[in-house]
């Protein structure tokens, strides 16, 4: 038996139409391990799934949200490398080529480019630019390793030694929305042997009722406590210039009336947060969500 080089995880939930699609666009190859986590509410079985691909069909509690479908991937992979996916995206033609070039390298993280589309049209959509300029600006040095390393806060279009998980035990936050993000952290602060590639491996899809796209109270709560924590961790450790605004929290949670406003700001003062971090990008982050929410207003779930 061939040893396991690459271990794909893919968390699933409520996307058996995509799904086949992702699985179809992993290469064949025995030294691929795919392992599909299903935490959808009613589970779904393999004959659901229409594909010919070999893969691991395991469960995970749908209260444990996508951060536990991937522990649980991360506790059943044996690959020397993992990369993550979301059921609704997908790799592209070049990918595992790409990957393949690189397993046998002393890298223990490597980021990728990606491309980015609308799930029913194919049409591009920008939801892989702010990634794909990490990666630009870093290759033509106008940016620090540790911004390259700390702001590219998905799992997805990157390589991430299993080693390095392993090592300090890292695993996603199992929460509403920003699972990944203390994962992405943890990873880029931790690694210690981090590169950069220009190919794009991987599409991220833009569909009405992702996570990604939903803007309801609980997920906005989700993403603003796991915020909180990431400027808390990186104050911590002497990185405090990487820290994120919380001020996008704060003017989303108003919609919600005072009170909830008054306990987001409550939230801060418990982590210590300044709230005025990153105050002069303020006007142009406020201008990009109202324009990316009207843009994409028939994907967005409130």
């Amino acid at each position: 038996m061939e040893q396991i080089e690459i271990s794909v995880i893919i968390p699933h939930k409520d996307s058996l139409d995509c799904l086949p699609r992702l699985l179809n666009s992993i290469q064949l190859s025995e030294t691929i391990e795919i392992i599909v986590v299903d935490n959808s509410p009613i589970p779904i079985s393999r004959d659901d799934i229409k594909t010919d691909r070999k893969y691991k069909l395991l469960y995970s509690d749908p209260k444990r949200y996508a951060g536990g479908a991937r522990n649980v991937g991360l506790e059943e992979a044996t690959g020397k490398w993992i990369i993550f996916a979301d059921a609704d995206d997908f790799f592209t033609k070049s990918a595992f080529k790409t990957f393949y070039s690189l397993v046998d390298r002393e890298f223990d993280l490597i980021y990728f480019k990606s491309a980015s589309v609308y799930d029913d049209t194919l049409m591009p959509s920008d939801r892989n630019i702010q990634f794909n300029e990490i990666v630009d600006k870093y290759i033509s040095d106008k940016n620090s390793e540790n911004e390259a390393r700390l702001f590219f806060v998905v799992p997805w279009a990157k390589m991430i030694k299993k080693s390095l998980i392993d090592k300090y035990h890292i695993r996603f936050d199992e929460v509403v929305a920003a699972n990944d993000v203390m994962f992405s952290i943890l990873t880029g602060y931790y690694s210690t042997k981090f590169a950069v590639d220009s190919h794009e491996v991987y599409v991220i899809t833009t569909r009405q009722g992702s996570l990604a796209n939903r803007q309801d109270l609980p997920a906005i709560l989700s993403r603003y406590h796991v915020t909180l924590r990431r400027n808390q961790f990186l104050k911590q450790n002497n990185l405090p210039e990487y820290q994120a605004s919380v001020m996008i929290y704060l003017y989303m949670s108003l919609k919600f009336g005072f009170k909830t406003f008054m306990l987001f700001l409550w939230q801060a003062v418990r982590y210590r947060q300044n709230i005025f971090i990153g105050y002069k990008t303020w006007l142009r982050s406020y201008k990009k969500v109202k324009y990316e929410n009207k843009k994409n207003v028939r994907y967005i779930v409130k």
